[in-house]
């Protein structure tokens, strides 16, 4: 019994160590490609749902390295129809967000 509580306890200890692996591999795949959350796309949700205009949102995302002008043109397009959401259509603008780099990156529920 001793030996398979032991056998038990190495495979535990064996699958952490493979998890944390796995999650700091991610980590730097996620750094090198460029994919973690830049906190000038939550500003310019900020401004958005707060009524800035459009080139004043633009001027901040084309400042973060993910987006080319086609890009935040896509986003805008996207997220202007839902500006009289509720929320402001700060949910339709990080998904659009998303949807352009492809991956979800960016947290709807983002605190400020």
């Amino acid at each position: 019994m001793d030996v398979f509580l032991e056998n038990v306890g190495m495979l535990a200890i064996a699958f952490v160590i493979i998890y944390g692996y796995k999650k700091i591999l991610e980590y730097y795949e996620f750094k090198r490609s460029g994919f973690y959350e830049n906190e000038m796309v939550y500003q310019a949700a900020d401004e958005f749902v707060l009524g800035a205009a459009s080139d004043e949102v633009k001027d901040l995302l084309i400042s973060c390295f993910d987006f080319d002008r086609e890009d935040v043109d896509e986003i805008l397009s996207r997220s202007l129809p839902h500006r009289t959401d509720k929320d402001g259509g700060y949910q339709a603008f990080i998904t659009s967000v998303n949807k352009v780099l492809g991956i979800d990156v960016y947290s709807e529920c983002h605190t400020h």
